[in-house]
Parts: C-alpha cells; sequence; structure tokens
C-alpha cells in the first residue's frame, strides 16, 4: 500500500488504539513483515514507540532505519535469520559486530533475528547470537 492510503484507511485507526495504550502508560511495539519503511514516517506520527522486527530480506535495513528514523522509534530485530538457519557463527558475529554498536545508540535496541528463530537452528549457534549480541549491546 502506499503511504498516502495508509494515511486514509489506517493510520487513524493506528492512532485511535496507540492514543488508547499511551493513556493506559503502555508503550506500543509495532510488528510488522515485509518492507514497510514508505509507511514508518506514518506509523511515527500514529505514535509508535518501537518497530519489531525489520524484515532483512525483504528489504528492511535497520540501520538505514536507525538513521532516518532513530530519534524516534526504538529498533527491535533485523539481525538477518537466514545465518541462523545456515548456523553461520561467522556471518552472526559480522553482523552483530557491524549493527549492533550503531543501533543501539541513543533510542536503544533490541536484539532479536528480523523474524522467528528457525527450528533448525542449532541451540548452539543461538546460544552464540544471544550471548554476543549481549555482549556487544552493553553500555
Amino acid at each position: 500500500m502506499s503511504p498516502d492510503m495508509y494515511k486514509e484507511l489506517i493510520m487513524p485507526a493506528h492512532k485511535k488504539t496507540i492514543d488508547y495504550a499511551h493513556s493506559l502508560g503502555l508503550p506500543v511495539v509495532m510488528h510488522s513483515c515485509g518492507f514497510i519503511e514508505p509507511l514508518l514516517p506514518g506509523m511515527i506520527e500514529a505514535g509508535i514507540d518501537c518497530l519489531q522486527v525489520l524484515e532483512v530480506k525483504a528489504g528492511m535495513d535497520p540501520l538505514r532505519v536507525k538513521k532516518q528514523f532513530g530519534d524516534d522509534i526504538v529498533i527491535f530485530g533485523g539481525m538477518d535469520a537466514r545465518n541462523l538457519v545456515a548456523n553461520d557463527i561467522d556471518a552472526i558475529q559480522k553482523e552483530l559486530q557491524e549493527k549492533i554498536p550503531v543501533l543501539k545508540e541513543n533510542s536503544g535496541y533490541i536484539l532479536h533475528s528480523d523474524h522467528s528463530i528457525p527450528t533448525n537452528t542449532k541451540y548452539d549457534t543461538y546460544r552464540y547470537f544471544v550471548d554476543e549480541g549481549l555482549k556487544l549491546g552493553q553500555y
């Protein structure tokens, strides 16, 4: 959908729902799959606090989103799940080292893949992803 369609058809309902959540003191985490970057200005205007999951394989780039919108929202995710599927420790390490130092600045970052953790990810791979991510994410 175009940003204009979003603003006309969806944003009013999002704003109403988000305003209600905020009235209860709740932050709003917006989950979205696919390439939604053109819709982000409207989502931010509607009041989201955090975007989850930033699907890399759909063209979402968490570093680009951070640069454009990092003062307005927290980023949650954006680590390529294909590296977890491949159980590729070197690729996971490289991605974490490239992304986390940038993503954690100012508004913060929540470590997660860019979608669900694949079921064929080995436990040791996942443990490395979490442990290394937490180490790099410390302030």
